[in-house]
């Protein structure tokens, strides 16, 4: 049973941000991969495949470390996701999302956050949660001011 539970076992963290500009401008931000380096203060990079199953690199600037990772998801104006792992699935796999929702004609919800399931999830320390959520709410101000801002 014990075993069970460690393979079940989840850490999550969500954010989210209201953002004043249309979603359109928001994805565009969000999409445009080659600028990361400008203003994301999470993710450094992104390269790859950009399709859904299609394999994309993340370098995760807090974590200081580079990541191969698979796309769930790619949905224009709609949603990211991906899946990273650490060796097995079983052992750690990150599951990092970004959700846009229309919130009216100049006005959008961005969802953010990620779940890390695994047998060694278990040992992610709360205090390294922590960080990666503060990260992400960085992340989100800096793109916020970005859709806000942009002509």
């Amino acid at each position: 049973m014990l075993l069970i539970q460690l393979f079940t076992f989840m850490k999550e963290y969500h954010t989210q941000i209201e953002i004043n500009a249309p979603i359109k401008k928001v994805w565009q931000v969000l999409t445009d991969f080659k600028e990361y380096p400008n203003w994301n203060p999470l993710v450094g990079e992104l390269t790859g495949d950009l399709r859904e199953d299609g394999m994309i690199r993340t370098k995760i600037l807090p974590l200081n470390n580079t990541y191969t990772a698979k796309l769930l998801s790619y949905q224009k104006e709609q949603e990211i996701v991906w899946l990273g792992k650490q060796g097995a699935k079983f052992l750690l796999a990150g599951k990092h999302y970004y959700r846009l929702k229309k919130q009216g004609e100049n006005k959008t919800l961005l969802e953010h956050g990620e779940y890390f399931t695994g047998l060694f999830s278990h040992f992610i320390s709360g205090k390294l949660l922590n960080k990666m959520e503060q990260a992400f709410h960085e992340h989100n101000k800096a793109l916020k001011s970005m859709a806000e801002n942009e002509g």
